[in-house]
């Protein structure tokens, strides 16, 4: 079983990928999809998305989201994968886990969000941070409702890990992922919010994977010269967000103690 390990990185600003040239790599290749702003990565194959990217070059979150949902494209020789965001320091621990995981012959494996479960800490987390504006949380919203997607299938999903089987059911999964960034997004992307309505049938999803299994095998964050949260003044449209996501999808907010106690159940 032919398998790798791949990341990808985008933009002049976002610029680490770990150096894996002394890790044993447990049976993966290791590639970094990158474009023209960035230098080969030690112990990384290197190809430069920029060659054949279809799309505006300069929008540079598509252009790293076009590789994470659609591996095929670049990376076809590979019966599975594993993506990895890049940012994260790698261990030995963590390849051989992937590895394991593998091995199990899984179709899409992905991290339940351990602390977001609702379509609405969905879009409050980027809006109240300043990732994402009022109007752009409302063109997503709108978009989805032009898409007739079921808001009710919503499931929440932390996509910086994907252990992936290349074959035909995931790679429509990811063209519709990629199809709705697209239409969703001008600017900054949030793509897990998108994904369950990229996913004809939640079963196909595997959501056992943890953050924390990252950490417990040593992996680690690594910001060099990024800044991560921006400031935003949202206090005057948060309650306004609120409502018209309730209003054009009909779901109801859940407090916490709500949504925790039904998924206890």
């Amino acid at each position: 079983m032919k398998s790798v390990f791949y990341t990808c990185v985008t933009g002049p600003d976002n610029g680490y990928v770990h150096d894996v040239s002394n890790l044993e790599n447990h049976g993966f290749d290791f590639v970094a999809i990158h474009d023209s702003h960035h230098d080969e990565f030690p112990g990384w194959r290197s190809i430069n998305i920029d060659e054949d990217y279809p799309y505006d070059k300069q929008q540079y979150g598509h252009k790293q989201r076009y590789a994470k949902t659609m591996p095929q494209k670049f990376l076809s020789a590979y019966e599975y994968s594993v993506f990895l965001d890049p940012k994260w320091e790698i261990t030995e621990d963590f390849l051989k886990l992937c590895s394991q995981l593998i091995e199990e012959h899984p179709q899409w494996k992905v991290a339940a969000h351990p602390s977001r479960s609702s379509l609405y800490e969905e879009f409050l987390f980027p809006f109240s941070n300043g990732t994402l504006s009022y109007a752009e949380c409302v063109r997503v919203i709108d978009v989805l409702i032009e898409e007739k997607v079921d808001f009710n299938s919503f499931f929440s999903s932390l996509c910086t890990w994907i252990v992936r089987r290349h074959d035909d059911t995931t790679q429509k999964i990811g063209e519709r992922w990629f199809e709705l960034i697209q239409k969703c997004y001008e600017g900054n992307v949030r793509d897990q919010i998108l994904f369950p309505f990229a996913v004809s049938d939640p079963a196909i999803i595997d959501r056992t994977l943890t953050i924390e299994e990252l950490y417990e095998t040593g992996v680690r964050l690594n910001y060099p010269n990024q800044t991560r949260v921006k400031t935003a003044n949202w206090r005057h449209d948060f309650y306004d967000l609120i409502a018209y996501l309730h209003g054009r999808t009909g779901l109801i907010p859940q407090q916490r103690e709500q949504a925790e106690s039904s998924q206890a159940q």
